[in-house]
């Protein structure tokens, strides 16, 4: 290492850890030694105080008896006398009580018996302290006090040590009652400690010296790193450059240093100089602004189209940019194709006409692979890497399959040349099939989409080949083409649900839901979209359900509303989810016995339904089958009133999913009456608000006192922690500000979006709460449609130990939010009662 930079490595690291010792040496030996001693003296004095205290008592005890005339005066100060000399204390039961008097004489003393019943008017220590007077003066002054002195040890009249006594006067007899400690006692078990915390701090300095040359060591190494990734970006820039400068459009690449590289097609076409592009803004070239672009990426890999200006010396030119993101270095590089209008043109049109058979093939109910496939393109084992690379360009083609012998023995794609190619610096004049993956992994035109999806993720591919029945390879599809097309198939289950007839028919439909739900997450669809894709689908299951049983049952008497709670209440359910449902009738059937009847026994039919399908019961019983939750509207309004104006803590936290209904069939009229019912009397009822906030509080992150992730108290595993306990605290935050501020919505990220622009809510905490909630739920559902697939139960727990670095950086982030949350809500619901 440099003389230079060894200085550095002395004076950022060496040094602080010094210093680190240092302070937590001198802090044992200046803080916390003083303090125990301290501590140590005060437990002491309480201890004497109480014992006295005691002695005093049993005294007492005894003057009562002379003063009912049990005893007289003399035998009673006697056997007290007596009795105190007896009581004996300590490890070696050798610390005693004395006694004497206000003049003062000795009454009793159980080592000194010399001393009973002389004058200690002059009787003094070692150090000239008369002790016996200054007990007086203390019992005179308070009543009781603490003296410092010399006195023999216990029962060694050879031997004088310090002392710390206790007195207190019983005003009966004028005496003066006292027991002490001994200071050596304090002193041995301090270097006993001095002794333990040497040790101690040996052991850590030797720890951290280990830790500093261990430091020192990786020091090196990621230094030596860093000179090798230097040596790779700069490799990387020159086969980067090389790509755009053999691009036939006009080519860019920008990172965050700006424009890096520009081909001479693109130099032609601005009418520029590559020095004057290169020192240029992109809003200096472009009529767009670049964070539009940058902006339109989630995934690197994406590409996307903007039509837009070259701003040139003679004037501004049409032109279509068609920009990727790569990655580069340790951020993201962005590589820009400039097209002139005709070709952009024709490139729109092609566009349309592929979302247009996408559309057409969605028609069908069972779509089959060979309807989606399009044309491939292929070279010989004998092309070079960059020939195949300017191909792929020129045919705006993804991935090329290599061909021996007219038969295809592999494939290559971007990755394959990003990762293989370029990171292990191969030469571009090489044969492509050093960078081709095999074998390649086809299907037949007559499989399903989710088949093939199916084989796309079991062999981690990005393109299937697609053969005919004589085994002939026909075109080819990808896995995005596939996840477009079933993300639409959507539409097509809740279609097949509406038009089922049986339950059974249902069932078969929401198994499909669990693999929908993990292409949907691989393919990075929001967790928004993906939660009330589930919820859709549910909403469905449960509108069919009702109108197959009214088919069978008959008409209802009156008009009703089937409403849904909790998680499919505010459009939020996962696959881990069970039933919140009830029934809000019209008031018109009165008391109408057999209207009760016949409402009752639709919803407990529902219920099981809905069980068969896959929906479990609800283990509260807040379902339509549950008496308590299948009423009139007037009812239900009688209900929500008592909760607000009658509520307490407890209640309320098993009736909160209440308020977050949703109508999903019938007359949704009666659940807008109830909506605006409840919010014209929850209005200015501070109490029911706060009340309803102890029911978020209560959910505490579960962060240590470190900031360590601590796992569920209830769980044999203190590593497991639960996904959906944590989003309670973000739903209730969203529900208490949302009924405060009377906003009808029930999702939690609509509610969220609702309170922007409210009094006291800043966007910053509304913005960070739903970067959380999505993080959250993207976490559960992922795990859910995994354990699904492979079989397993799903569940809404996960292992921290499982979690990457960057995961728990993120789940302590997302625990931080959640604390931020209910500070908020503590802070707004407060001082009301």
């Amino acid at each position: 290492m440099a003389p230079g930079k060894a200085n550095k490595f002395i004076l950022s690291i060496v040094l602080p850890s010094v210093l680190a010792i240092v302070l937590f040496v001198l802090s044992f030996y200046l803080v916390l030694i003083p303090l125990f001693e301290n501590s140590m003296m005060d437990r002491k004095k309480e201890m004497i105080s109480e014992l006295t205290n005691t002695a005093v008592s049993l005294v007492s005890d005894y003057y009562d008896d002379y003063s009912s005339g049990k005893l007289t005066e003399e035998e009673a100060r006697s056997l007290a006398a007596e009795r105190i000399g007896k009581m004996r204390y300590g490890d070696d039961r050798k610390d005693y009580f004395w006694i004497t008097d206000m003049r003062p004489y000795m009454v009793m003393h159980p080592y000194r018996k010399e001393l009973n019943g002389t004058d200690l008017s002059d009787y003094t220590d070692p150090d000239g302290i008369k002790l016996f007077v200054e007990s007086v003066r203390a019992v005179t002054e308070k009543g009781e006090g603490f003296i410092d002195y010399k006195w023999q040890w216990k029962d060694d009249t050879t031997l004088i040590v310090p002392k710390l006594s206790y007195v207190k006067g019983f005003s009966g007899w004028n005496w003066i009652i006292g027991t002490g400690i001994y200071l050596e006692d304090v002193k041995q078990e301090i270097k006993q400690i001095e002794s333990k915390l040497l040790w101690i701090s040996f052991i850590i300095i030797l720890v951290i010296a280990i830790a500093l040359a261990y430091i020192n060591r990786q020091s090196m190494m990621i230094e030596k790193s860093r000179r090798e990734a230097e040596q790779k970006l700069l490799l990387s820039r020159q086969k980067y450059k090389s790509l755009v400068e053999a691009s036939s459009d006009g080519t860019l690449m920008i990172t965050d240093d700006g424009i890096i590289y520009v081909n001479q097609k693109f130099l032609d076409m601005a009418a520029s100089d590559r020095q004057t592009i290169t020192t240029r803004k992109f809003e200096d070239l472009f009529k767009l602004k670049w964070s539009d672009i940058s902006g339109a990426f989630s995934d690197p890999g994406r590409s996307a189209s903007f039509e837009t200006e070259i701003i040139c010396p003679d004037g501004l030119k049409q032109v279509v940019i068609s920009a990727s993101r790569v990655k580069h270095n340790n951020g993201y590089g962005y590589i820009l194709i400039v097209k002139e209008p005709g070709r952009a043109d024709r490139l729109q049109k092609e566009r349309k006409s592929l979302d247009h058979d996408i559309h057409a093939t969605l028609l069908l109910m069972n779509q089959q692979v060979g309807n989606l496939k399009s044309d491939f393109i292929s070279c010989g084992t004998m092309t070079s890497i960059s020939e195949a690379a300017r191909l792929m360009v020129r045919k705006k083609e993804e991935v090329i399959y290599v061909k021996q012998d007219d038969q295809i023995i592999g494939v290559a794609g971007l990755s394959d040349f990003l990762a293989r190619q370029m990171a292990e610096g191969l030469d571009p004049g090489r044969s492509v099939t050093l960078i081709m993956s095999a074998p390649v992994i086809s299907v037949t035109e007559y499989e399903l989409i989710h088949e093939a999806i199916s084989r796309c993720q079991t062999a981690k591919v990005s393109h299937l080949l697609v053969k005919n029945k004589s085994g002939e390879y026909t075109g080819h599809i990808s896995y995005k083409r596939l996840l477009e097309t079933q993300m639409n198939y959507t539409g097509m289950l809740t279609a097949e649900i509406k038009k089922s007839e049986s339950v059974e028919e249902m069932s078969r439909i929401y198994q499909k839901m669990n693999a929908l739900v993990d292409a949907f997450i691989e393919s990075g669809v929001r967790t928004e979209s993906i939660s009330r894709v589930i919820s859709s689908i549910a909403d469905a299951v449960n509108s069919r359900i009702i109108e197959l049983l009214i088919e069978k049952e008959g008409q209802p008497p009156c008009s009703f509303c089937f409403i849904v709670m909790g998680s499919q209440g505010r459009g939020e359910q996962t696959l881990v989810t069970d039933q919140d449902n009830g029934i809000i009738i019209d008031d018109s059937c009165g008391e109408d016995d057999r209207a009760k009847e016949y409402f009752l026994r639709l919803g407990k039919k529902i219920n099981d339904n809905l069980n068969k399908v896959g929906y479990n019961y609800c283990h509260g019983n807040f379902m339509a089958g549950n008496p308590e939750w299948n009423l009139p509207v007037s009812k239900w309004k009688k209900l929500f009133s008592g909760w607000i104006n009658n509520s307490d803590p407890q209640s309320l936290l098993d009736v909160s999913i209440f308020f977050d209904f949703r109508a999903i069939y019938g007359d949704t009229g009666l659940a807008d009456e109830l909506r605006e019912f409840i919010n014209d009397v929850s209005r200015d009822k501070a109490v029911f608000f706060y009340h309803l906030s102890q029911t978020v509080t209560k959910h505490k992150p579960p962060v240590g006192l470190f900031g360590q992730i601590i796992g569920e108290h209830d769980s044999s595993d203190s590593n497991i922690v639960d996904t959906k306990k944590l989003l309670l605290p973000v739903t209730g935050f969203a529900r208490i500000f949302a009924l405060k501020m009377m906003i009808n919505e029930t999702s939690t990220l609509a509610r969220l979006e609702s309170l922007r622009g409210t009094p006291g809510m800043p966007d910053s905490l509304l913005d960070e709460t739903i970067q959380s909630y999505n993080m959250l739920m993207t976490s559960r559902l992922s795990q859910q449609a995994r354990q699904v697939i492979q079989g397993e139960n799903p569940a809404n727990t996960i292992d921290v130990n499982k979690l990457t670095d960057i995961e728990k950086s993120t789940l302590r982030k997302v625990l931080s939010v959640i604390n931020e949350l209910l500070i908020k809500i503590k802070s707004d619901f407060k001082g009301v009662l």
